[in-house]
């Protein structure tokens, strides 16, 4: 069964391949870490899925990517191009509908973005139900190397 949800992923680049594939190159999991603040990236990208079950389409869809309080991006979606999306549903069964999702995908890209110091990046969602939070990913400083030599005191 399929539950309402969002899907991140960051990443360096998406590219789009033939058929309709998309790779992602250099995927980020949980943690970016740069040598220090601040830094500059020439290239950060978003994957961002909304999926639904098709017998509940979605009725609105606010989505902001957000460093830490401040939104860098924001996306609406109106009425009318939801229920373009939810078409799709139509001329399905009772059971295609319990085992597809309707989806709303969205590749953003921040291009250069900065960062003046450590913070999260999120997604969040607003829908006609709540809000939907997608996986954030922490932006800090690599441990030094003498940070990361072992204490040998000890021996």
């Amino acid at each position: 069964m399929i539950t309402r949800h969002v899907e991140t992923l960051f990443c360096d680049d998406i590219r789009h391949e033939l058929a309709g594939k998309l790779s992602f190159i250099g995927v980020y999991s949980g943690g970016l870490f740069v040598p220090a603040f601040p830094v500059t990236l020439p290239k950060l990208c978003l994957s961002v899925k909304i999926v639904t079950p098709a017998d509940e389409p979605l009725q609105a869809l606010n989505l902001r990517v957000l460093k830490d309080e401040e939104t860098l991006q924001e996306i609406a979606l109106d009425e009318e191009q939801l229920a373009a999306a939810s078409d799709s549903a139509e001329g399905m069964t009772e059971e295609q509908r319990k085992e597809r999702g309707l989806m709303a995908q969205f590749m953003l890209v921040f291009s250069p973005i900065q960062f003046d110091g450590p913070c999260t990046l999120r997604v969040r969602v607003q829908t006609g139900d709540g809000e939907l939070r997608g996986v954030a990913l922490k932006v800090d400083q690599a441990p030094s190397e003498a940070d990361m030599v072992p204490d040998q005191s000890g021996l």
